[in-house]
């Protein structure tokens, strides 16, 4: 069935989004997608179409193509974000669900469309991992009783079924990748769009969102329209038969190549995709044959160096294969005293490309910051030459504005940079912006910018994410002729393809080094790979290292929680709606926050209206009480708190005392003061201390969730601003970790010192670190903001879960607030 209408060109804001209606249970095998002629081009000149066709309910589609041939652009049109979020030009008809997602914007898509894309830290939007997957519930104005029961389900169909209380900074990257799923497929979803979803995942990670998405269409109302580049992950031991039944096939262009039963595309146009970059499943490639053409991976690497250049602290002969470049012995390894790995022995060799694998979690970046000496170990050594490390996120290491830029920044002189750029096949894109680039060359151009810091060794994170097959190819062709110029070349991965390219591999699992062993070893046991998390286990997650810690290098997958976390992560009582979970402890802490900011509030007026010391004084007095007994502070834990409040009412006190005209009580002191100035100056600060301890006390009696639902609640703050707000406190969570992402990969460009460490950072460093940050949180924003949107959040009629109510122990305390407050008016 193929959808008739006029064409249409859309290049401008959305229409007003129409009042939101739940929609009809779908018939089985209904249309949800209906395209006629659609075609969107990008201002860059790249774009998809034009595609004619349908998609139906309970259909698991997948969509083929070499990067660059509009995969995504598609999915981001048929979820609204174009020309909403990202401007392009459309042309013919799309309706999802009998929705136009390009005039109507992403919030109305979001009525029947889920979404979620590959990078974990765009999966949950909101600080609690709960309240993330309830706000679609709540946009479909589902019934807040209801909804309790529906976010617990969808956690525990995604394998992650007592996290629901955690605060989402605390997630590891599968985690949260999970928990984006929920969300996404929460509101059953007409259709469920799946943008390379198992890019950061190891083989558990895979299983569990794979079996996710194939439940939600299991009642046949759901179709999936999935991009994924892990083809055998995705299929799993059912090979083509475990992919999705029909295959959508672009070419290069973004035309649609083939479209039809994915046995038959893959068997048909399985060697005109592999040409175009494609993965194709293994089955398929031994079908076609050993590949012929061009090598679309070759790229000279230059020579590496004189020693002297290369290891520090002096020169000597330059390494031949087999020499010991780097040493750890004996070495526990981890963070801010908690051990990841324990008594890690490894030698690095020149010449060598040896893969690092492991479950998300297990320790390979752990190992990785170790290696470059970003983390000296807790205990042991690590002894040799320099590294040089490449992080997982290309684009939180460029410290340049320019591709060209980039390469001198790592101490080439032109000439060298003019070299690389020709072998990185980059010339043409010189004078772009490094985040300009797509991800296969953003990669390439990390690798060589690291190559060009002459450094003996080099490190990778995970350098194959996301990639199509020729970018991994470039990249993978990169690392080895790395090895071969000299350099050892140490690599963390979850792709099976680079460990059997490796000269040998080590195995991270409950907190130790396996290995090194021959990939093959490896390979053929399928117990071992299973502990490596290259393939799913019986029980997913079931082998977790002892004290996995937050990623150090700078991939945005952070690792699994501990044992003990986990353990007290489930300890937790259950959400529900009345409010979440219940809170223990101070008397304040269980009190309406929009009654304690009214009396914050009112409380101020009154301190601004005195201006006599003395009941001033009392208030201050009082509220010091309040703030011990209603918040169980200690004296030495108040007075801490209040030191900023202190600095600035001295300030204020001073100011009046030394400058107010008046009386002179002492005019033979070499300074003036006066009576007026010391009246008025205490006043003054008094009443900075009274408001700034009656703000403390609020923001030490409340949450920002409880404060903002309440204020949504009770003062009609809107829903929109409420939930960017926590939105926004989620992207401040995040800012200490991509902070020290940023500083991280900027000093490992930096040249070393005397003794091999790593330098610190300077204050022209810093400012740049500071830039890069700033760069990436306004892009981080634009993300959560589509997220949020994705997830219903408009203006339109919604619920509210787990409201935050009013009691008679809040009348209560304005009752005695206020009676306080007057009687010190009245008395003192």
């Amino acid at each position: 069935m193929k959808l008739t209408g006029s064409r249409s060109v859309v290049s401008a804001e959305p229409r007003t989004v129409p009042e939101r209606i739940a929609p009809a249970r779908p018939e089985p095998s209904a249309p949800v997608v209906e395209a006629r002629d659609l075609e969107i081009v990008l201002p860059s000149g790249a774009g998809v179409g034009p595609f004619t066709g349908t998609i139906r309910s309970g259909e698991q589609v997948l969509l083929l193509g070499p990067s660059g041939s509009g995969k995504s652009t598609l999915l981001r049109a048929l979820a609204g974000a174009i020309p909403a979020h990202q401007r392009a030009r459309v042309t013919g008809t799309v309706r999802v669900g009998g929705i136009d997602p390009i005039a109507d914007g992403v919030v109305a898509a979001s009525q029947v469309v889920g979404v979620l894309g590959q990078d974990p830290a765009d999966g949950v939007c909101l600080p609690q991992v709960a309240d993330d997957v309830a706000l679609p519930l709540e946009s479909r104005c589902v019934p807040p009783e209801r909804i309790g029961e529906q976010v617990h389900r969808v956690l525990v169909d995604a394998g992650i079924g007592d996290l629901g209380d955690r605060n989402a900074a605390t997630l590891s990257g599968g985690q949260l990748q999970r928990a984006g799923l929920a969300a996404a497929v929460a509101a059953r979803p007409r259709l469920l769009l799946l943008d390379e979803p198992t890019a950061m995942l190891d083989a558990d990670g895979v299983r569990a969102v794979r079996e996710a998405a194939r439940a939600v269409t299991a009642g046949g109302e759901v179709a999936v329209l999935l991009v994924e580049h892990r083809l055998d992950d995705w299929a799993g031991e059912r090979g083509v038969e475990g992919l999705p039944p029909r295959t959508i096939a672009l070419d290069a262009s973004g035309r649609v190549l083939a479209d039809g039963p994915t046995g038959d595309v893959l068997a048909r146009h399985g060697a005109a995709l592999r040409e175009s970059g494609c993965w194709l499943p293994r089955e398929i490639e031994e079908d076609l044959g050993p590949e012929v053409g061009p090598d679309l991976g070759h790229l000279p690497i230059p020579d590496v160096g004189s020693s002297a250049e290369r290891v520090p602290g002096g020169a000597g002969p330059a390494p031949v294969p087999g020499d010991t470049l780097l040493t750890v012995r004996g070495a526990d390894l981890g963070h801010q005293g908690r051990t990841v790995l324990s008594g890690v022995d490894l030698a690095v060799r020149a010449g060598e490309l040896l893969a690092v694998v492991g479950r998300n979690g297990a320790g390979k970046s752990t190992l990785l910051g170790a290696l470059s000496r970003l983390d000296p170990p807790l205990h042991g050594t690590v002894e040799g030459a320099a590294s040089g490390l490449v992080f997982q996120r290309p684009e939180s290491q460029f410290v340049a504005d320019t591709v060209l830029g980039e390469l001198v920044a790592s101490g080439a002189d032109p000439a060298q940079a003019a070299e690389m750029l020709v072998r990185l096949g980059l010339e043409e894109l010189q004078e772009a912006s490094p985040f300009a680039l797509s991800g296969g060359q953003q990669r390439r151009l990390s690798i060589g910018a690291m190559l060009l810091a002459q450094r003996p060794v080099l490190l990778a994170d995970e350098p194959g994410y996301g990639l199509d097959r020729a970018a991994t190819r470039t990249v993978h062709t990169q690392l080895r002729e790395a090895a071969a110029a000299g350099h050892a070349v140490v690599v963390a991965t979850h792709d099976l393809r680079l460990v059997e390219a490796a000269d040998a591999v080590v195995v991270i699992a409950d907190g130790r080094l396996l290995g090194p062993m021959p990939p093959a070893t490896l390979l053929q046991d399928e117990a071992l790979r299973e502990r490596a998390g290259l393939s799913a286990g019986a029980g997913s997650g079931a082998h977790r290292g002892p004290g996995e810690s937050t990623s150090r290098t700078g991939s945005s997958t952070r690792t699994e929680p501990s044992r003990a976390e986990s353990s007290r992560s489930q300890q937790h009582p259950p959400l529900d709606g009345a409010g979440g979970r219940s809170r223990r402890g101070a008397p304040l802490a269980g009190r309406n926050p929009t009654v304690l900011l009214a009396l914050l509030t009112a409380l101020s007026i009154v301190c601004i209206a005195l201006t006599r010391p003395a009941p001033l004084a009392v208030l201050y007095l009082l509220l010091v009480l309040g703030a011990m007994l209603g918040c169980r502070l200690g004296p030495l834990r108040l007075a801490r708190a209040q030191l900023p409040f202190v600095v600035f009412a001295l300030g204020v006190f001073l100011v009046n005392v030394l400058s107010r005209p008046g009386h002179e009580p002492w005019p033979e002191l070499p300074v003036r003061i006066t009576e007026e100035g010391i009246v008025l100056g205490t006043a003054l600060a008094m009443r900075a201390l009274v408001i700034g301890l009656g703000a403390l006390v609020v923001s030490r009696a409340t949450d920002p969730r409880s404060t903002l639902v309440s204020l949504r609640q009770h003062a009609r703050l809107p829903a929109r601003y409420a939930y960017a707000l926590l939105a926004g406190r989620r992207l401040l969570d995040e800012l200490p970790r991509r902070w020290e992402t940023i500083t991280r990969a900027h000093r490992v460009r930096l040249p070393l010192e005397a003794d091999g460490r790593v330098s610190h950072l300077r204050l022209r460093h810093r400012l740049r670190c500071a830039f890069a940050l700033l760069v990436d949180a306004i892009r981080s924003a634009d993300r959560i903001a589509f997220a949020l949107e994705a997830r219903g959040l408009g203006d339109g009629p919604r619920t509210l879960w787990r409201p935050v109510p009013l009691g008679g122990a809040d009348a209560a305390l304005v009752l005695g607030v206020a009676a306080a407050v007057a009687a010190v008016l009245i008395l003192v």
